[in-house]
Parts: structure tokens; C-alpha cells; sequence
């Protein structure tokens, strides 16, 4: 039986982010490789776990820092609880409504979750004025400093050497269209418009007969010109993946929203596969992008270690000296 889970928070006229599961298990967290990616501090990377009993599911705490709670009820460690269509499930901050019936799968579920987790970082990002908008920069080549900013999700961007294009190249190698970029959901793609020299990603060549996904992770190079890709929001959400877990304040207890439950007549929507741009957004803590701008505190004990060891030099070189004299 699928069981389908939806982000809840205000929803602000939109679709709140779900994902439908048909699956033996399916694993909540903040680590990317969970089945339900959800980018909040206060969720641990390895959260919860949904096993698939039957036609029902069972849902079982894997060692949480924050706990995971069905209702007001928090779950032991390792213990698992049957859950029932419309239960509401908070991991850390975030609420989750459980509802178990016949709808289809989620497709694409690998994508889908990611974009899952890319839209609720945005979303917390832009309440707060960062920038989000992707950027192509120019970091080696005549054109060194130029940069396209992807604001436009499913625009065509051109980049060559015709004064036409989107970002034009002084560079004699590049063609006058070299290549196309384009933006879809939370995913950059790149295509070679069969250009004279061809171009390549990492050191892989940018195919012609059809768009490859660009990570921030490759550079790309257009004749002599290499391009660099920043993509706000991956990074961001990749810091979160990776930053220690936040425990909560004793007494911290988000509020339960209405679970679907007891909203009848209002669907949920499951989120697309990252191919619109409206992908609904749900509202999270503030928390949830500030980890990755923290700066770092110098604690007493690391004061006495550095102390320790400028002592340690300075006894060494005086010693030294000594010998020396």
C-alpha cells in the first residue's frame, strides 16, 4: 500500500512539498542519502525509519537527537509504532502527515526528494533576502569576470561568440553559438550547439543531441574560455547535510497543524519531479540556512591548547639558540 508523506507548515496559497512512497522501507533525515531529505538542523541525518508491514506502515526512531513523535507521543529509541492514515509525525521541527491509500508513486523519487529539500532551502533563503538565483561566471578566458545569472527557469540561455547571445565571448575558438544553457526545476543542464570545437565538462565532452546536468562541482570549457557554475541554494543545502545536529531548547514544541485528516476536500498535492516553477514551498525555522554562515567560536579550551603550544615553540627555538651559541 503507497503511503504518501507531506511537509506541513503554511502554506501560503501553495502545494505543500509530499513525496509517495510503494516501498519496504523508506528512511527520513537530513543526510542526502535519506529517501526523505528534510534540510533542518534540528532533524538528525539519519531520523526515522518507515517499515512496510502488510498493508500498514510502522514507523521506528534510529537514535534521534530530537526524538521522533507520533502525535504528542515521543517514541522510544529503536521501538516501533503502527501508524495510521492521517497520524502526524514531527521530526525535530518539522511536522509530517502520514496518509496511507492508493495514490500513484511519486516518479523520479531521486530527483523528486532532492528538489523536495532545494525548494524548502530556497524558500527559507529568500524570507530571509539571500540570493538563490543560479550564476555562470567567466574564470579563465578574454572574458574573465563576466557573468549570466539563470533568473529565468526554462529560458534558453546562449553562450557564444555572436554579439547576440547571452553571454558573448571575445574568444576567436568559441563559435558563434557554442553552446545552450537552461535551467529546469533545481537542475542547470548544458548542451554543445555542434560548435567547430566542441566543449567539455570536467573532462567529459558536452553532448550535442542532448542536455547534460551541470554540478557547481565541474568547470566548463568553451574554446579557450572556462565557465564556472554557483548554484546558491545546492550549496547552502549541502552545508546542511553535513553540519552537526542542533538539539532543540527543553520545552521547544512546534505547534500540530491539521493533519489531512481532518482537512477533507483538500487534497495533497505530491511534488512534481522538479520540472516546474512553481514547486510549493513550505516554511521552516530560520535555523535552517543560518548553519552554514555561523562563525566559528574559540573556546577556553582550545585558548590553553594554542597557548600550550606557542610555549612548546618558544622553548624549542630558545633551546636552540642555546646550542647554537
Amino acid at each position: 500500500m503507497p503511503v504518501t508523506l507531506t511537509v506541513r507548515a503554511e502554506r501560503d496559497g501553495a502545494a505543500e512539498p509530499a513525496l509517495t512512497f510503494d516501498a519496504a522501507r523508506v528512511v527520513i533525515g537530513r543526510s542526502a542519502a535519506c529517501d526523505v531529505r528534510l534540510p533542518d538542523p534540528s532533524v538528525s541525518q539519519r531520523h526515522a525509519v518507515l517499515r512496510a508491514q502488510g498493508a500498514e506502515y510502522q514507523i521506528i526512531d534510529d537514535g534521534s537527537t530530537n526524538g521522533t513523535y507520533v502525535g504528542g507521543v515521543r517514541l522510544s529509541p529503536k521501538a516501533a509504532r503502527t501508524l495510521r492514515s492521517g497520524d502526524m509525525v514531527r521530526v525535530g521541527r518539522v511536522w509530517i502527515d502520514v496518509r496511507i491509500d492508493q495514490t500513484a508513486p511519486t516518479p523520479d523519487l531521486a530527483i523528486a526528494t532532492r528538489d523536495l529539500a532545494l525548494a524548502l532551502v530556497q524558500h527559507a533563503m529568500d524570507v530571509q533576502g539571500k540570493p538563490t538565483v543560479p550564476t555562470v561566471s567567466v574564470v579563465e578566458g578574454a572574458d574573465i569576470g563576466a557573468v549570466l545569472a539563470l533568473r529565468e527557469e526554462g529560458r534558453v540561455y546562449v553562450v557564444g561568440r555572436g554579439e547576440q547571445c547571452d553571454l558573448p565571448l571575445a574568444d576567436a575558438d568559441a563559435s558563434r553559438e557554442h553552446i545552450h544553457i537552461v535551467r529546469r526545476g533545481a537542475t542547470v543542464l548544458v548542451r554543445d550547439l555542434r560548435s567547430k570545437n566542441g566543449s567539455t565538462m570536467g573532462e567529459q565532452p558536452v553532448p550535442t543531441a542532448r542536455e547534460a546536468t551541470w554540478r557547481a562541482a565541474s568547470m566548463l570549457r568553451v574554446g579557450a574560455t572556462v565557465l564556472a557554475l554557483d548554484e546558491p541554494v545546492a550549496s547552502v543545502l549541502g552545508d546542511l547535510e553535513s553540519a552537526p545536529d542542533e538539539a532543540m531548547e527543553k520545552g521547544e514544541t512546534p505547534p500540530a497543524p491539521e493533519s489531512s485528516a481532518d482537512r477533507k476536500g483538500d487534497p495533497v498535492a505530491a511534488l512534481p519531479a522538479g520540472r516546474r516553477g512553481d514547486a510549493p514551498i513550505a516554511r521552516l525555522e530560520k535555523s535552517l540556512v543560518t548553519v552554514s554562515t555561523r562563525t566559528p567560536r574559540i573556546k577556553v579550551v582550545d585558548l590553553a591548547i594554542i597557548g600550550s603550544a606557542l610555549a612548546i615553540i618558544a622553548l624549542s627555538i630558545a633551546a636552540l639558540v642555546w646550542v647554537l651559541r
